[in-house]
């Protein structure tokens, strides 16, 4: 495992390998939700130390599914869904 940590502290759950996962670690991600239109909205999942417009351009898209769980209101108010 790579104990590659953010700047928080949290180590980077991209690189965090299986076995070498130590009691007392932290991993987190940061999500956010870019509306990009009056028709379309898209959540990124990305690392905590990232900024939210590092995440909207290098995050990996989450699906519908999950993201209308994180964002109900947005997901009503705008109900497509960009992918």
């Amino acid at each position: 495992m790579s104990r590659n940590q953010n700047t928080n502290g949290t180590l980077n759950p991209y690189t965090a390998g299986g076995a070498d996962i130590q009691p007392g670690d932290h991993f987190g991600y940061k999500v956010i939700a870019v509306i990009h239109s009056e028709h379309f909205w898209t959540a990124y999942l990305g690392l905590t130390d990232w900024s939210d417009v590092q995440i909207a351009s290098n995050g990996d898209t989450l699906p519908h599914r999950t993201a209308s769980l994180l964002f109900p209101t947005i997901d009503a108010v705008i109900p497509n869904y960009n992918l």
